[in-house]
C-alpha cells in the first residue's frame, strides 16, 4: 500500500510507518497488524489530545482489507466485519453520544491492536479456546505414566538398584530435552508470523527449519513408528489388564480377542481431531493412574516377604534392554509440539514440562522400587500381573485400564494427524479423516495381535525412534536454530556455554544408549512360535 492511496492530506507519523509497510500479501497484512501494536504508545498519544471519548478509531486508510481481527474500510480502522459495521462517529461532534452506546465490543484506549487470542489473524477459533498450562501439563503426564507405572519394576530386575538414578537421570534428560524442544517452537513462530497458526505436524516443521527438508521426511517417519509403537503397547496393557478383570466372568475369552473388543471399542475416540478437543482425557488418564499407583503401593506393602531373591545385573543385553524400555517410559516428545501447539500462552510450554515430569517421577519411583524389593526376579513384565488377587488390585487394574485407554487416545492423535498432513486430507473432510483413521486401528490390532510381547516393543520402540525424538534431535534442532544468523529485525540472542554443553551430553547418551538397546531388542524379537501360539487360540474363539 502507498502513501499515495491515503485520502486524507494529513496523517500521523506513527501510521505512516506503518503504511509503509502493508502490502497485497496476507502475511504483510498480519506483520503490520503487529507493527501497529509497537507504535500504539506513540498513537494513543496524539489519540488523547484529539479525542474526549478514547474510542480507538482513525481515518487513514480508503481501502478494505484485514489486520488481525481489525478491518479497514472506507477510510476507517474497525473491530467488526466491514458488512456490518456502523459508520464511525466523529470524536469532535459525537463525543457524548459514542459514549452512551460504545459497547464492549468497540475497542477502547486500553484495547490492544493484536488481541491476545488471535495472534495471527486466523478466521478460526480464537486461541482463548486453547490450553492453559495446566491442561498441557496433564495431557504430557497422562500420555507417559501408564507404560513406566507397569514396566518399570521389571526393568530393575535386570538393571538392579542402579537402575533408580538412571530413571531419575533419564527423566531430567528428557525434561531438558522437551523444553528445548518448546524453545524451537518459539523461535520458528518469532521469525515467521505464518507459523502462529495451528499445525498438524510441529515437530516435522521444526526439523525442517533447523536441519532440512530430508530431516523433515525422517521425523514425520520416526514420530510415526515412535506414537504407533507406543499406541500398541498402550492397547496390549488394556487388554491384558482387561483379561484380569473379567477373567473370573468369562475365562474362555482370550488375551487375543480381547485385544481385538478393546480395539474396537476404542475406534470411535480416535476421532477427535486435535488435543483441544480431547483435553479432559488428559485430566482422566493422569488421575486414573494416580489412583490406580496408589492402590497398587498399597497392595505391594501387603504383599511383603520375609526373604525376595535379586540378582543384580544380569548382563550386558538384559542391561541395555532394561535402558530401551527406561527410554520409552520418557518418550512422550513426539506429542510435545502437537500439544504446545494448541495452547493459549505457548511460550509457557516449559512449565508445563516441568510440572509433568514432576509428577511423572512422583508415580514412576514409588512402584519401580517398591515393585522391585517385594516381589524380587519374580516380578511380572506388568507389574499387575504379581500382584495378589483381591479387590484393591481389581480396583487398581480398573483405574489403570481407564488411564491405559484414555494415553491411548493422546498419543495415537499425532499419528493420525501426520497421515492426515500426508495424504492431504482438508481438516473438514470428515468420511477421508475416519478413513485413515480407521486404517490407522487397523494396523495397531494387526501389529498388536503378530508382537504379543509388549516388554520386546518397548525396548525395541525406545532404543530406536524414541532415543531420535526425544534425547537426540530436540537438542540438536535448538543447537542448530540459535547457531543460524538473525533475521532482519530479530534481536540476537546468546545460549550460554552451559546450555550447549547439556544438549551435546544427552545427544551423545541418546545415540549409544539407543544403539544398544536395538541391538539387544532386535535378539529378543518375536518368533514363528510365540505368532502361532496368539493365532491359534484366536481362531478356535473365533469358531465357536
Amino acid at each position: 500500500m502507498k502513501i499515495s492511496s491515503v485520502r486524507r492530506p494529513f496523517i500521523d507519523p506513527a501510521l505512516t510507518i506503518l503504511l509503509t509497510l502493508v502490502g497485497d500479501k496476507p502475511s504483510e497484512q498480519i506483520s503490520a497488524a503487529h507493527c501497529l501494536q509497537e507504535v500504539v504508545d506513540v498513537y494513543r498519544s496524539s489519540l488523547r489530545d484529539s479525542s474526549q471519548n478514547g474510542i480507538l478509531s482513525h481515518r487513514f486508510c480508503g481501502r478494505r482489507t484485514r489486520l488481525g481481527n481489525f478491518y479497514l474500510h472506507d477510510g476507517w480502522l474497525n473491530e467488526k466485519s466491514p458488512q456490518r459495521s456502523k459508520a464511525p462517529i466523529e470524536m469532535s461532534k459525537k463525543s457524548s453520544l459514542a459514549t452512551a452506546v460504545t459497547t464492549s465490543s468497540k475497542p477502547s484506549e486500553t484495547t490492544p491492536l493484536v488481541p491476545k487470542g488471535d495472534p495471527n489473524g486466523d478466521n478460526g477459533p480464537a486461541r482463548s479456546s486453547g490450553l492453559s498450562v495446566k491442561q498441557a501439563a496433564l495431557l504430557v503426564a497422562g500420555e507417559m505414566a501408564g507404560s513406566g507405572v507397569l514396566a518399570l519394576p521389571r526393568a530393575l530386575v535386570k538393571t538392579g538398584w542402579i537402575g533408580v538414578p538412571i530413571i531419575v537421570l533419564l527423566a531430567i534428560m528428557a525434561a531438558f530435552s522437551g523444553k528445548r524442544l518448546g524453545d524451537c517452537w518459539s523461535m520458528i513462530e518469532g521469525r515467521d508470523p505464518e507459523m502462529r497458526s495451528r499445525k498438524r505436524n510441529p515437530y516435522a516443521i521444526i526439523a525442517d527449519q533447523a536441519l532440512g527438508k530430508t530431516w523433515s521426511a525422517a521425523v514425520s517417519l520416526a514420530i510415526i513408528v515412535s506414537l504407533f509403537g507406543a499406541a500398541v503397547v498402550y492397547l496390549l496393557l488394556a487388554a491384558q489388564i482387561v483379561e484380569q478383570v473379567f477373567l473370573s466372568l468369562v475365562p474362555t475369552v482370550t488375551f487375543c480377542a480381547w485385544y481385538l473388543i478393546v480395539g474396537g471399542i476404542m475406534t470411535p475416540l480416535m476421532l477427535f481431531g486435535t488435543p483441544k478437543d480431547f483435553s479432559f482425557v488428559g485430566v482422566v488418564a493422569f488421575f486414573a493412574s494416580v489412583v490406580a499407583c496408589i492402590l497398587y503401593f498399597i497392595q505391594m506393602m501387603n504383599d511383603i516377604k520375609p526373604f525376595v531373591f535379586r540378582w543384580g545385573i544380569h548382563g550386558f543385553k538384559d542391561f541395555f534392554l532394561a535402558f530401551g524400555t527406561i527410554m520409552f517410559t520418557f518418550g512422550g516428545a513426539s506429542a510435545f509440539p502437537t500439544i504446545q501447539n494448541d495452547m493459549v500462552e505457548k511460550s509457557k510450554f516449559s512449565k508445563s514440562v516441568q510440572y509433568s515430569f514432576l509428577a511423572i517421577l512422583a508415580l514412576y519411583l514409588p512402584i519401580a522400587i517398591a515393585g522391585y524389593s517385594v516381589y524380587g526376579e519374580s516380578v511380572a513384565p506388568n507389574v499387575a500381573g504379581s500382584l495378589s488377587a483381591t479387590p484393591l488390585t481389581l480396583v487398581g487394574n480398573i483405574f489403570m485400564a481407564v488411564h491405559l485407554l484414555s494415553a491411548f487416545i493422546i498419543i495415537v492423535n499425532p499419528v493420525c494427524q501426520e497421515m492426515e498432513e500426508l495424504y492431504n486430507i482438508p481438516r473438514d473432510s470428515v468420511g477421508y479423516r475416519a478413513l485413515v483413521r480407521l486404517s490407522i486401528m487397523g494396523a495397531v490390532l494387526f501389529l498388536g495381535e503378530s508382537i504379543p510381547r509388549f516388554y520386546t516393543i518397548l525396548a525395541l520402540v525406545g532404543g530406536t525412534t524414541v532415543a531420535l525424538l526425544t534425547f537426540v534431535l530436540p537438542s540438536y534442532c535448538y543447537l542448530n536454530l540459535v547457531s543460524q544468523p538473525p533475521r532482519e529485525g530479530e534481536p540476537i540472542t546468546e545460549t550460554p556455554g552451559w546450555k550447549k554443553l547439556v544438549c551435546w551430553e544427552i545427544i551423545v547418551v541418546g545415540v549409544l544408549g539407543g544403539a544398544a538397546a536395538t541391538f539387544a531388542a532386535g535378539t529378543r524379537s518375536s518368533s514363528t512360535e510365540s505368532i502361532a501360539r496368539l493365532y491359534l487360540p484366536l481362531k478356535r474363539t473365533l469358531r465357536s
